[in-house]
C-alpha cells in the first residue's frame, strides 16, 4: 500500500516496513551493546509506543523489567500543548536508570515533562530511545539519546502512531504533508 486515506486524510509511504525493521534491529544492537548486562528499567509510553518496544525487545535475552506509562498531549492532529498523565508507576521508579520508549518526539514536551517528572520522583538517570524525531519541531536543549528516524513536519500514522486511535496496525508508516503539526 503506497497510499491510504483515514478519516478523509490522504496519506503516501514515509517509510516502509522493512526499513523499520532494520533500524529498529540496528537500535536493539546499539542499546544491547551499551547496556550488556545493566538495562534500565525500560518505560514504554502508550499507545503508540507499543508497537515499536514490542519489536525493540524481541531479542532481549536478558530478565529486564519493563512497565508502562500512558500520557495524552493530542486531540487528533492537533498538540493540545498540556500533558494529561493517565498512568506512571511512580512506585517503581525511585532510584533506577530509565529507558524510556518513545514512538515519536517532535516538540519535545512530553519528553521534557516526562524526564522532569521521573527525576522528581527519584529516578537516577533517565534516558529515550525513539524511533522517529522531529528536530525541526524540537524546543529543548538536549535531544533524545537514541534516534531511529529523523523526519521532517509531517503528520504520520502507522507502526503505532494513529489518527483518531486508527492507523496503528499499519506496519509501514505514512504521511500527510497537508496536515504539518
Amino acid at each position: 500500500m503506497e497510499k491510504i486515506e483515514i478519516d478523509g486524510l490522504h496519506f503516501d509511504i514515509l517509510i516502509s516496513s522493512k526499513k523499520i525493521l532494520n533500524k529498529v534491529d540496528l537500535l536493539f544492537y546499539q542499546l544491547n551493546k551499551k547496556y550488556q548486562d545493566n538495562w534500565p528499567l525500560c518505560l514504554i509510553v502508550l499507545n503508540g509506543a507499543a508497537v515499536f518496544a514490542s519489536r525493540l525487545l524481541k531479542e532481549l535475552k536478558k530478565s529486564v523489567h519493563v512497565s508502562l506509562i500512558k500520557v495524552k498531549s493530542y486531540d487528533g492532529i492537533e498538540s493540545t500543548k498540556h500533558i494529561s498523565v493517565e498512568y506512571l508507576p511512580y512506585d517503581i521508579i525511585k532510584d533506577q536508570n530509565i529507558l524510556l520508549i518513545e514512538d515519536i518526539v517532535d516538540s519535545g514536551l512530553t519528553l521534557n515533562f516526562l524526564k522532569k517528572e521521573l527525576k522528581k520522583h527519584g529516578a537516577k538517570n533517565v534516558e529515550c530511545v525513539t524511533l522517529l524525531f522531529k528536530p525541526s519541531k524540537y524546543k529543548y536543549s538536549v535531544d533524545p539519546e537514541h534516534i531511529g528516524f529523523v523526519i521532517g513536519e509531517e503528520f504520520v500514522v502507522g507502526y503505532g502512531m494513529d489518527l483518531n486511535e486508527k492507523g496503528r496496525e499499519l506496519p509501514s508508516i505514512y504521511k500527510n504533508i497537508i496536515h504539518q503539526n
